[in-house]
């Protein structure tokens, strides 16, 4: 039996009482039907709410039912609606016809209510598998754009950096160097050892999301210890940019989350501040209540995001990036875990921005298990 609400039954024709009839075939068997005795509805209704499969009558004033079916297949709309013909026409070259207008199927009248169902549900159930394959198929083609992604990432991003440290103690083994040379060199393996942990913990996290699934335990957290912990691993980049962070979070600030996804979420939306912040620039760490739920923000003065640059952020497919004010490198993963990890709570991610003025992140959490919508 079809149940799926989405899937619908178009009936066509002039003949009133066959359309009770195949109405009431189909509404028995929990078939969703609309009914139309003439080919110009037909196409009006297709085209504003395209139906699962129609049921077609051939021999119709005005606009017969070939007719009817040539323009439903000219539509990028309606050319993939099964379509079954069901006419007095015995003909083989009427039945051909059907077939050449573009029919799936033909049924001659008078009709047995036992086969129009049986071909009904046959076609309903191609159809019902059809839009199973596309979504599988565009999630697969999403899932190669990610995979390819983070190949690149990995690659390049991962690699390089870890090169680089190579390089650079290898120089510091072999070569006579100042200490003012020893020192920028090893600065120089610092930061790229930071920028590269920082990168595999969000592969990791992404890694584990996707193999072993969404792991969310909400519970009371602290939020204020998060942000203090995560204050403390930025110090270093804090001092060499001069950036002033204003942390407005009071402490033994309470909310209901996943404690390891808030710290990821907290994380890469405070590194992404200090990144895009300029020399001597000023980030806040903001909170309020909002209904059921705690909004925080965090909000720099730096460089700031154009619009058409909000919408790659925060596209599903893309891990857009963009280099930092000191050269930076991003990787866009970051961002897209936390959209993810947001969305699980029931939040949503907004970002505010205009170049050259800085950005504001935004987000809610709820503040108690009741106020919850996962």
């Amino acid at each position: 039996m079809i149940k799926n609400p989405s899937n619908w039954v178009l009936i066509v024709d002039d003949n009133e009482n066959n359309l009770v009839y195949l109405q009431n075939i189909l509404q028995r068997a929990d078939i969703s039907c609309k009914t139309t005795t003439q080919g110009k509805e037909c196409l009006n209704l297709c085209m504003n709410d395209p139906p699962s499969l129609i049921l077609l009558d051939v021999m119709m004033p005005e606009m017969n039912g070939y007719e009817v079916c040539k323009r439903l297949k000219e539509s990028e709309i309606t050319r993939d609606i099964p379509v079954i013909f069901i006419s007095a026409l015995i003909s083989k070259e009427d039945i051909l016809k059907g077939f050449e207008m573009g029919g799936v199927d033909y049924i001659t009248k008078p009709f047995h209510k036992e086969e129009v169902l049986a071909r009904v549900k046959a076609h309903l159930t191609i159809v019902t598998q059809q839009k199973k394959l596309e979504l599988m198929n565009r999630e697969l083609k999403e899932a190669l754009a990610v995979r390819d992604r983070l190949f690149s990432i990995i690659s390049h991003d991962l690699i390089g950096p870890i090169l680089n440290i190579e390089n650079a103690l290898k120089l510091l083994i072999e070569e006579r160097l100042s200490v003012e040379e020893r020192f920028d060199f090893l600065q120089e393996s610092l930061n790229a050892a930071s920028s590269t942990l920082d990168l595999l913990k969000n592969l990791l996290s992404w890694a584990k999301n996707q193999i072993e699934g969404i792991d969310y335990n909400p519970h009371n957290v602290d939020v204020s210890i998060i942000i203090g912990d995560i204050l403390n691993l930025f110090q270093r980049m804090q001092k060499e940019k001069k950036i002033d962070i204003i942390n407005h979070i009071q402490e033994s600030l309470i909310c209901f989350a996943d404690e390891n996804m808030l710290h990821l979420i907290f994380r890469n939306l405070i590194s992404n501040a200090l990144k895009y912040s300029y020399e001597g620039g000023k980030i806040e760490i903001l909170h309020h209540n909002e209904r059921d739920s705690m909004v925080f923000e965090i909000m720099d003065k730096g460089k700031g995001i154009a619009t058409e640059e909000v919408e790659k952020i925060l596209d599903p497919i893309q891990f857009y990036s963009t280099p930092g004010t000191a050269y930076e490198k991003g990787h866009g993963l970051g961002l897209r875990l936390c959209k993810e990890f947001i969305e699980i709570h029931g939040g949503e991610l907004k970002i505010i921005s205009e170049p050259g003025k800085g950005s504001i992140f935004r987000f809610s959490i709820p503040q108690n298990l009741t106020n919850l919508k996962h």
